[in-house]
């Protein structure tokens, strides 16, 4: 293997060697937060509606309110009170996340179950945006821009883990509450790297001068709402595909690992987007994503039997980690501030649309009783997200 030499002298193995306990800290995270915290109500989610009696509304009123949660925390990190905090915040977030995980298998009411999920919104954003911001400038402080990102290889670790979890319970017989107090002990072990390899805070860098100010503003608003629009769009196949596969005769033999399979086809593909989007900018990069997933979403229905099914769950699972960790380094780019705030704002909007789109499909499958409606609304959504991706400034080289 040949030895390359970073920017700023010297070899890269040492850096590099430094990163990896970095990476298996924020991947860990994310994996207990996000892809089991967030995601394993999905593959929980027709235990649920078959057990305790749920329609696809109510699947997706819960589900809507975990992502207000995420939202309203996704906004709360910019207060400066954190300033210095950041660790003990991520840390209490990352118990807050174990904590209501467990919770979901306590409860039965519809109300408590809004509640909790709630709750379990704000941790997971709280541990995504201070999980990021001790992570990410750690990993870039050591030359190695190219993998700062990787840790949301977590992401898709999760959701594959909390997949094998569930099909392997469901198999024999556990209930649906059992399921959640199973995937609680795996985000519980998954705690154990996090504790012990998380770095301290990194001092705030300055704000970044208001170069060519209004072109700059103009495009952290438009990948701003292409954010929040994609969160709208992939949420819903997100959030009811492993419902889709179980209540489709055709489609029923694949519910015990469709979710599995969008969570091993993000984990080599987190990095491959902002590598993409280093060769050809990141702008071009996130607008291919999420085209990719337009059309992946439209074959869910477009496409009759397994076949459809499968290549969106490996086109959704290949493109929505890798556009979350793409547009939060090119959020970073064009805004002229800390990557706290960046993130902070992306992830609201993000959250915005993730919380709408639930309920909206849940209304739409039950109304029409079929999810091609929602599934067709989401594909378009995602078609305008990849346009809203372009960064405006571009149209300035051609007025030049």
């Amino acid at each position: 293997m040949t030895l390359k030499v970073n920017p700023k002298g010297g070899s890269s193995r040492r850096p590099l060697k430094k990163s990896w306990p970095l990476i298996i800290a924020g991947t860990a995270a994310l994996a207990l937060a996000m892809g089991i915290g967030r995601f394993a109500y999905t593959p929980i989610l027709p235990f649920m509606i078959s057990e305790v009696g749920f329609g696809a509304t109510e699947g997706g009123l819960i589900a809507s309110w975990n992502f207000i949660g995420y939202c309203i925390g996704s906004l709360i990190p910019i207060l400066p009170f954190f300033n210095g905090r950041i660790k003990i915040w991520f840390f209490g977030a990352v118990a807050a996340s174990i904590f209501t995980t467990g919770c979901m298998g306590l409860v039965q009411d519809l109300n408590w179950f809004i509640v909790v999920r709630f709750t379990s919104g704000i941790a997971s954003a709280f541990t995504l945006i201070f999980g990021t911001s001790l992570i990410l400038p750690s990993i870039q402080a050591l030359g190695k821009i190219t993998i700062s990102t990787s840790h949301f290889t977590g992401v898709g670790l999760g959701m594959a883990l909390s997949a094998i979890v569930v099909s392997l319970m469901g198999a024999f017989n556990f209930s649906w509450n059992e399921l959640w107090y199973g995937v609680a002990l795996l985000a519980l072990l998954l705690a154990i790297p996090v504790i012990a390899l998380t770095p301290d805070e990194m001092p705030r860098q300055e704000p970044k001068k208001k170069t060519e100010k209004g072109i700059f503003a103009f495009g952290f608003i438009t990948i701003t709402t292409a954010y929040g629009l994609f969160g709208f769009g992939y949420v819903i196949l997100g959030t009811f595909i492993s419902a889709m596969a179980r209540s489709t005769p055709e489609l029923i033999s694949t519910e015990p690992y469709i979710w599995l399979l969008v969570g091993l086809s993000g984990i080599p593909t987190v990095m491959f987007w902002p590598w993409l989007g280093r060769r050809i900018s990141g702008d071009f990069a996130l607008m291919i994503a999420c085209a990719v997933e337009a059309i992946g979403i439209y074959v869910a229905v477009a496409v009759p039997g397994q076949t459809g099914i499968l290549i969106a769950a490996v086109l959704l699972g290949a493109t929505f980690m890798g556009i979350t960790a793409l547009a939060l380094l090119e959020g970073q780019a064009r805004f002229n501030g800390t990557v706290i705030v960046s993130t902070a704002v992306l992830t609201s909007a993000f959250g915005v649309g993730q919380m709408v789109g639930p309920y909206f499909a849940g209304l739409v499958i039950d109304k029409t009783g079929s999810f091609a409606t929602a599934m067709i609304v989401s594909s378009c959504a995602l078609m305008l997200a990849a346009l809203l991706m372009l960064n405006p400034q571009r149209l300035s080289k051609f007025r030049n």
